[in-house]
């Protein structure tokens, strides 16, 4: 490469640290700032990794075009304030200076940090970040904004800051955390609390303290003054609405709300307990006051509530049909120990003693046409739409019961865990990803292409 020319424009400050740091790191920021994409491409190798508002771009192809379209077509550049220098490592503390109120509503200058990896006298990766990559970093999965309509294109996968563990808070290093349909309410903006972005999603988990204990995370925080049941608190929330989420190297949570993990559960089985088993677990034994013998539908038969439904009802002796919009899902629904499987919105041969909505809308007049006179609908999800019909005269004669659940109590957390190990129940687990393919997962759920839990494993 050649020497270093630093424009008339760099502060004698930025031309002295970057004269202090390894060429192929100076030569990028003195090609920023001399708008010159070939010299900018020329400090790194071909097969270069960049991350930039939590978007990937691989390659130099991918770089170049990255180059020209976020800095050169803004007039981008940088002063360097701070500098740091490990073994391969190179973290940058820069203001960065250009046309970015249009496209981006920033206000110049404005304070970015840029982190380098080097290997063999090019720079391998390069995270750009609005906070201070100085700190400890680890790899999550977190949305940037609200997206209602396109809720996948707001999630990203790339490194966020660790939290320190205020007192009475542990740091929980995460093995396994289970997906669910929270994560993808989160990221279209919708929570039980305002949600400020960016933040990482996921509300449920395993993993392991740093004493090696292995853990479950129990997912409702709230209160501490509130008396009574703690699902109907109003200040309650979940993990990712208040606080980051579980989809993260390490997590930070309350005392309380870390738990033992039976030896008995693998990380990976134990990580849906917190949110989808125990949202199940809950309309079952406290909300729908079924006995066993008697006769549930659950709507579905292969989602991650309707799954543990049907394995919760049959381990608890009660007779389980189920529907299923396909042949597979109703074999599925079967094996996991319902006695009948019916075809979405078929007539059954004989009204349930309660019935388990989990989708809303779509599925909720054959809810209601299929609950015996004095029986129970439990309702738990609004995935296929928040509004639906009521026909009070049929509500009122036949005294059907409408109840509404959400999550459980820890109490109810503690009886589920011990329940699933007394009575040798594995959940369903229809699909493992890495992190890194998270996204594959939250597209899977809102396209209905489940067979049982999303798990992503840590």
């Amino acid at each position: 490469m050649d020497d270093i020319r630093f424009p008339q424009k760099t502060t004698s400050k930025t031309i002295s640290l970057l004269s202090q740091i390894p060429f192929p790191v100076a030569a990028s920021v003195e090609a920023i700032n001399q708008k010159d994409g070939t010299k900018f491409i020329n400090a790194f190798s071909q097969k270069v990794i960049m991350v930039d508002e939590g978007k990937q771009h691989n390659g130099q192809d991918k770089l170049a075009e990255w180059f020209e379209e976020a800095l050169v077509s803004h007039g981008a550049s940088v002063d360097v304030k701070k500098a740091s220098v490990s073994d391969k490592c190179v973290v940058l503390d820069v203001m960065m200076d250009g046309d970015f109120v249009a496209s981006h509503n920033i206000t110049e200058p404005f304070q970015l940090y840029f982190a380098f990896v080097l290997e063999n006298n090019f720079v391998t990766s390069m995270l750009i970040t609005d906070w201070d990559s100085f700190q400890p970093s680890m790899k999550a999965v977190w949305a940037n904004r609200a997206n209602f309509e396109d809720p996948v294109s707001s999630v990203r996968i790339s490194p966020r800051p660790q939290q320190i563990p205020p007192p009475g808070w542990v740091k929980v290093k995460m093995q396994a955390v289970g997906l669910n349909y929270h994560a993808v309410f989160n990221a279209r903006g919708l929570g039980m609390h305002s949600l400020k972005f960016p933040h990482i999603l996921g509300g449920e988990g395993a993993g392991v303290l740093e004493d090696g204990t292995e853990v479950l995370l129990y997912p409702a925080m709230g209160d501490s003054d509130f008396e009574g049941d703690e699902t109907v608190d109003p200040k309650r929330n979940i993990f990712s609405e208040q606080t980051n989420g579980t989809l993260a190297e390490y997590v930070i949570a309350p005392h309380r709300n870390v738990v033992h993990s039976p030896r008995e559960l693998s990380a990976v089985d134990a990580s849906v307990l917190g949110v989808t088993w125990l949202t199940a677990y809950r309309m079952l034994f406290t909300k729908s006051g079924l006995r066993a013998g008697q006769t549930m539908l659950v709507q579905g038969s292969s989602g991650g509530v309707t799954t543990a439904l049907i394995q919760l009802g049959a381990a608890a002796g009660m007779r389980v049909w189920c529907t299923g919009r396909s042949p597979e899902k109703r074999e599925l629904g079967l094996r996991l120990g319902a006695e009948k499987a019916y075809t979405s919105g078929e007539q059954i041969p004989e009204k349930a003693a309660a019935v388990f909505d989990t989708s809303g809308e779509v599925t909720w007049s054959h809810s209601m046409a299929s609950v015996k006179p004095g029986g129970t609908v439990v309702t738990c999800g609004v995935h296929s739409g928040r509004i639906v019909p009521t026909e009070l005269m049929s509500i009122m004669i036949q005294e059907l019961n409408i109840k509404g659940s959400h999550l459980g109590t820890f109490q109810e957390f503690r009886d589920l865990i011990h329940f699933v190990v007394a009575r040798g129940i594995k959940p369903h687990i229809g699909l493992v990803l890495s992190m890194e393919k998270a996204d594959v997962g939250f597209r899977n759920m809102i396209d209905g292409k489940t067979e049982g839990e999303i798990v992503i494993t840590v």
